[in-house]
């Protein structure tokens, strides 16, 4: 499987084969040509992208594996965005012939470093032939220069692209085979329904994982019988789990007994997962069931934190707000996981009464603790943000740090909706530094000529 080091190595080697096309693009145009020059040569000194490569690396090899894939997978995305952009520009003021023939040249050389790169730029512009050769020859790649050239293919998917993804499915590299389900099942690819379902006993618990959730955004509607079975027959705790998170958003009627009874399971997360799980079948169907409610009463004093919030959030959203008391004081707990879960109850729940319980937890011995007070914070809109933004002034340095922070993914409210609900668990500084600083790139867009 692809290990962290041959990820960040993948950008190296982008860059690489970015300064290869531009140096043959420019060997290509007219002197009198000043305007595109100048643009290959910014694009050269790195001038197109917020930060320069090599620290880029540097600061992904700082931070913890789980976290390596989504930031390398970000900055492939943005260079090769940034790239295609510089392609089009080459095309409009020069010509296609110089825009594509260094990349066609790198193609039909089949011992080149960088044809992958070159074939996956090439089909984000239909080129047939690289469709097809990437169709034929996709197995002949090392498995990182197969996983990559998926992530650029899955950013610009088209579906002429379908048969890469199918014959991926087989790879060797679970990590590959992790890449092709997740593209497969955004882009509705239904005629994988039944090459994702042989997925669910792999030997690989990370593609497992993703095809549960796979035949979710796929609304497989036959999907409850066999994700059931599985729920049976694995021993593995996260599998388990997923699968109760994925019977929350899937429309069978089986749904609401499956997660009825998952929610007396002896695993915390298994039992966490019902709970959101019934939340969300009470938001699609209006209520729940008296009994149901009363045993997700009955978890309120669950020996794990996360499953006591997550019932109070699920009893908040069906109208029951009697447990406010329970926040405070879960948020002035000597158990780190309680304050933790207290701060993200009052995120996702907007309880701007314990707004200065959140600004004190930003102070907090553990780290996991500040970030979540902080994001918290951040959730509860303008009033929120105020406190943070004089905690940036006047607070400690940790208090400084994770504010700052916080502020500074302000913009993007899905992001923080999205970090309040993943926060759960602990990480370096160096990943919210990454955070922010690949926040400045910009988004991909679409590419002809």
């Amino acid at each position: 499987m692809i290990d962290k080091s041959e990820m960040t190595t993948v950008l190296e080697k982008y860059e690489s084969f970015l300064s290869e096309a531009v140096v043959g693009v420019l060997r290509m145009i007219e002197d009198s040509n000043i305007k595109l020059e100048r643009k290959l040569v910014d694009f050269l000194k790195g001038k197109n992208f917020p930060v320069q490569i090599d620290k880029l690396v540097e600061i992904l090899g700082k931070l913890p594996p789980d976290s390596i894939r989504e930031k390398v997978t970000e900055s492939l995305w943005d260079l090769h965005s940034t790239f295609l952009d510089l392609v089009v520009f080459v095309g409009s003021e020069g010509s296609r012939q110089t825009a594509y023939l260094p990349l066609i040249r790198m193609m039909d050389r089949a011992s080149h470093p960088h044809r992958a790169f070159a074939m996956a730029s090439l089909c984000s512009f239909d080129f047939p032939e690289a469709i097809n050769t990437l169709v034929r020859r996709f197995a002949d790649f090392s498995s990182e220069m197969r996983w990559v050239t998926l992530i650029l293919l899955k950013r610009r998917w088209d579906d002429k692209f379908v048969p890469i993804f199918l014959n991926a499915l087989d790879d060797k590299d679970p990590e590959v085979v992790r890449v092709a389900v997740l593209a497969l099942s955004k882009a509705n690819a239904t005629v994988s329904l039944s090459r994702i379902k042989s997925l669910l006993y792999h030997q690989s618990e990370i593609v497992v994982l993703t095809s549960i959730n796979a035949l979710v955004e796929l609304g497989d509607r036959e999907a409850a019988t066999q994700l059931r079975e599985l729920f049976l027959a694995t021993t593995n705790q996260k599998v388990r789990a997923t699968v109760v998170s994925a019977f929350g958003e899937i429309v069978s009627p089986e749904s609401l007994t499956f997660l009825e009874e998952a929610i007396e399971d002896n695993d915390s997360r298994v039992r966490a997962n019902a709970v959101i799980g019934l939340k969300k079948l009470a938001e699609k169907n209006g209520h729940l069931p008296e009994q149901i409610i009363s045993k997700i009463r009955s978890h309120l004093n669950d020996s794990d934190h996360r499953v006591k919030a997550d019932c109070i959030q699920a009893l908040w959203t069906m109208g029951h707000s009697e447990n406010i008391d329970q926040v405070e004081a879960m948020l002035l707990a000597d158990n780190e996981q309680a304050r933790s879960a207290g701060a993200y109850i009052c995120g996702k729940l907007k309880l701007f009464q314990l707004k200065k319980h959140l600004e004190n937890l930003t102070a907090d011995r553990s780290y996991s603790v500040r970030k979540m007070a902080a994001l918290a914070l951040l959730g509860l809109g303008n009033s929120g943000r105020d406190v943070l933004e004089q905690l940036i002034e006047t607070g400690t340095a940790d208090q400084q740090i994770i504010a700052a922070y916080a502020v500074g993914l302000g913009d993007d409210q899905v992001a923080i909706d999205k970090l309040i609900a993943q926060s759960r668990s602990g990480s370096e500084m160096a990943e919210m530094a990454t955070g922010l600083l690949l926040k400045l790139s910009k988004p991909a867009g679409n590419y002809s000529i």
